[in-house]
């Protein structure tokens, strides 16, 4: 009886330890799944938050580079992906509209500089940093995406622009102005998100609720909108425009309209005005800024000039399908999500299709020509067979210097050539619309240096361009005016350079005269000085054996 009260009493310490030891474990397991669950549920919230995923994929790249550097070429865009819930950064490598000159600065996200390594920052309740590497296009470059915090989330809107590259906005001006002073031509500005134009005022305002990182960076500009920048004579005749950004807090003017396309702000000061600079100085740039936007873009004007308006309306309303703004005498506050102010400008009477947006060329120039004055000629004639039209020869006139002084003798030897000659004088009220149909009409132009052979813009393409240079050594000046930019523009390119025995100069000064024996030593008194002797007081025999060949070349280019 004793030995089984021990047992029983053994049994009981037992079943008690076991239940003890059971209550344990079930509440370690408790707890353990506890942990489990709320570490899932963490995590899971922590994904839902994101507002988009970068796609480690070869071309996948950060937007955010150009907080940090400020600088960059490509453009935005946006790819959905499958199921429509996550958005991926695509960066290209393509030029946008202000062309890489030099480093210019973009008034946007763009792609990272060189081979630089950015960061992707995630910041999270932890702080946790996740860096993501992509390779560009152009080779191995690491890029890092900086995700925004959850009280910071700002969706991001890729778009495409009309004809051009896509671009990125941002509800909350996530976008900073940009002012690329580098390019010895132009200034330019571009500015997206809320900007504002107060034309009396003569100001540009970004307004944006975002306070810079650096607050010793340079937030405002003075540009004057005219696309010579090297030539101080002509920028003395341009107004300054002032850019700014302000964060609000006051000063900013009230919207009196508001505009769902860009602006482009520019002056028409300088050299307007002579033909040659109303093309290389205003109507080229403005082709190389407004074309990507294909007609979606308003031209806000610093100066009136309405004669000059009317002059090249045709050509300004195949650019822009809006009126005109007229800056300095609209007192309203205009509103723009987009504001380029500046032109773009890359060489003398040419576009470097490699800076320009979508790669647009002179021969893209010389297509809108067509297109804004109707030309119906795309390619000249093809000389040879029995039935062959004779090509046409236009003979370019002018008054005063630099005229031909034989130009019955000219005419006659041309016609000998089987040419069919036309003679015609650009006057400086000359109608725009005339004179391009005309030239268009034509297959070879010729004339002395002078403004007079920008006409070429309106020649068919492959068509033939003669430029007599003047005595003096001028090529170089010549070639850079005209040569280069008619090549650019898909045209053939020869020249004639005058003789003293075809210069009148003969007439002005002995032989033995330094004007004769040394002409770069007149180049070195200046340019009013050399313009004076060798442009203002020289005229042209042409010598007909000289130039016979010449008209022969010009000939055989056309049959080819």
């Amino acid at each position: 009886m004793g030995y089984e009260m021990i047992l029983i009493k053994s049994l009981k310490r037992m079943e008690a330890r076991k239940l003890g030891l059971a209550l344990l474990g079930g509440f370690f397991v408790g707890v353990v799944a506890c942990f489990i669950f709320m570490t899932v549920s963490t995590a899971t919230q922590q994904l839902s938050n994101l507002p988009y995923v970068v796609n480690a994929s070869p071309v996948a790249e950060s937007s955010n580079s150009s907080q940090r550097s400020g600088r960059g070429h490509g453009t935005e865009g946006s790819n959905p992906s499958s199921d429509g819930a996550t958005r991926t950064k695509q960066t290209s490598s393509s030029t946008r509209d202000d062309a890489p000159s030099g480093g210019q600065a973009k008034a946007s996200n763009l792609e990272s500089e060189g081979d630089k390594k950015t960061e992707a920052r995630q910041p999270s309740k932890n702080q946790k940093e996740e860096i993501i590497e992509s390779k560009q296009p152009e080779g191995d470059k690491k890029t890092e995406a900086r995700q925004p915090s959850k009280n910071q989330k700002e969706e991001v809107i890729e778009s495409k622009q009309p004809d051009g590259p896509r671009i990125s906005q941002s509800t909350k001006s996530r976008r900073k102005p940009a002012c690329d002073l580098s390019n010895p031509r132009t200034d330019v500005c571009d500015l997206e998100g809320d900007v504002r134009i107060h034309g009396k005022s003569a100001s540009v305002v970004l307004v944006t609720d975002r306070r810079p990182r650096n607050s010793g960076r340079t937030k405002s500009w003075r540009i004057k909108p005219y696309a010579r920048k090297f030539d101080k004579a002509a920028m003395a005749h341009v107004h300054e425009v002032s850019v700014r950004v302000s964060n609000g807090l006051g000063g900013i003017p009230a919207c009196s309209a508001n505009h769902s396309d860009p602006a482009i702000v520019f002056a028409l000061g300088g050299y307007t005005g002579n033909y040659y600079h109303d093309f290389t100085d205003v109507l080229i740039p403005l082709f190389i800024t407004s074309r990507r936007f294909d007609g979606a873009v308003q031209f806000v004007i610093e100066t009136i000039n309405l004669w000059w308006i009317s002059k090249y309306e045709q050509i300004l309303r195949s650019l822009s399908r809006h009126e005109i703004i007229f800056f300095n005498s609209d007192d309203r506050v205009h509103c723009y999500r987009r504001v380029v102010v500046g032109l773009h400008s890359h060489k003398a009477l040419s576009i470097d299709p490699t800076r320009a947006p979508n790669g647009y060329s002179m021969v893209d120039f010389t297509k809108r020509m067509r297109v804004a004055y109707s030309l119906e000629r795309d390619s000249p004639i093809r000389t040879g067979g029995a039935e062959a039209k004779k090509p046409r020869l236009l003979l370019i006139s002018r008054q005063g210097s630099r005229r031909f002084t034989n130009m019955g003798e000219i005419v006659r030897t041309a016609e000998e050539l089987d040419f069919e000659v036309v003679v015609a004088e650009a006057k400086m009220g000359s109608n725009v619309a005339d004179i391009a149909r005309v030239v268009n009409s034509c297959d070879v132009m010729m004339g002395v240096h002078g403004a007079g052979l920008t006409n070429f813009v309106f020649l068919p393409t492959n068509a033939v361009v003669i430029q007599i240079v003047p005595f003096g050594k001028l090529e170089d000046i010549a070639r850079a005016c005209f040569e280069y930019p008619s090549e650019d523009a898909g045209l053939h390119y020869l020249e004639h350079s005058v003789s003293e025995d075809e210069s009148s100069l003969r007439e002005l000064y002995p032989r033995d005269h330094v004007v004769f024996r040394d002409p770069k030593s007149i180049h070195r008194l200046g340019w009013n000085k050399m313009g004076e002797v060798y442009l203002d007081k020289q005229n042209v025999n042409l010598d007909a054996d000289r130039f016979r060949p010449l008209l022969l070349k010009a000939r055989q280019l056309l049959h080819q």
